[in-house]
């Protein structure tokens, strides 16, 4: 199950929170769904691979709240809050309603499998060796008190014709537990020839006893 199935979407409502919260009727649904996929991309798009986490998004009435956590404050808000400020105004022209900005900062860089995906991704970019830079990616990691970390990158690695899969794994990863903390990240790696695709879990602990 764990292999078929989306870990977070998985989680949800158990050891997961929801990552929007609004409510919607009828043919509306359509509409803001498609609203935060459009926020999110031009979040995204803003800012370069490794620095947005998470964004979580809030509606109440003609407010919506944006919550991201983020692995570099300082040039998510940007001198004199011009960065900040110029999302805001970009994000309140999209959607049409008043738009708020909550930053929080990532504490531990190293049990944060989003920032890590899309480090590795931007590694894989640059040609680093995916091989070197996983097994550094996992020592790091299990030094910041992570229980358990798998790593899978996948395509044409190194150019080669054929696509494959490197997978890698150090200690516990409780993909079917509900109780068990496992953060998800993916990125995608654009390469001259060809995307691949970073996939990491991190198992940091359980939610409540079993």
């Amino acid at each position: 199950m764990g292999q078929k199935i989306h870990p977070l979407g998985f989680r949800v409502g158990i050891s997961e929170p929801w990552r929007s919260r609004w409510f919607a009727r009828g043919q509306e649904y359509g509409v803001r769904l498609l609203m935060d996929y459009k926020v999110r991309e031009l979040i995204r798009k803003r800012f370069r691979k490794g620095i947005i986490s998470r964004i979580d998004i809030q509606r109440r009435g003609d407010r919506m709240t944006i919550q991201l956590t983020v692995t570099r404050k300082g040039e998510v808000i940007g001198r004199g809050y011009a960065t900040r400020d110029a999302l805001v105004e970009d994000l309140e022209k999209m959607v049409g309603i008043e738009v708020r900005l909550d930053i929080q900062e990532v504490r531990h860089w190293d049990l944060d499998a989003q920032t890590i995906a899309e480090n590795l991704a931007a590694a894989i970019e640059r040609r680093v060796s995916p091989r070197y830079q996983i097994k550094r990616v996992m020592e790091n990691s299990m030094n910041a008190g992570a229980k358990g970390i798998r790593i899978q990158v996948s395509g044409r690695i190194d150019g080669k014709e054929m696509s494959r899969t490197i997978k890698q794994h150090v200690g516990r990863i409780p993909l079917q537990t509900l109780s068990s903390r496992c953060e998800y990240g993916f990125s995608e790696a654009g390469t001259t020839y060809g995307i691949l695709g970073v996939k990491v879990w991190i198992y940091t602990g359980d939610s409540y006893p079993i």
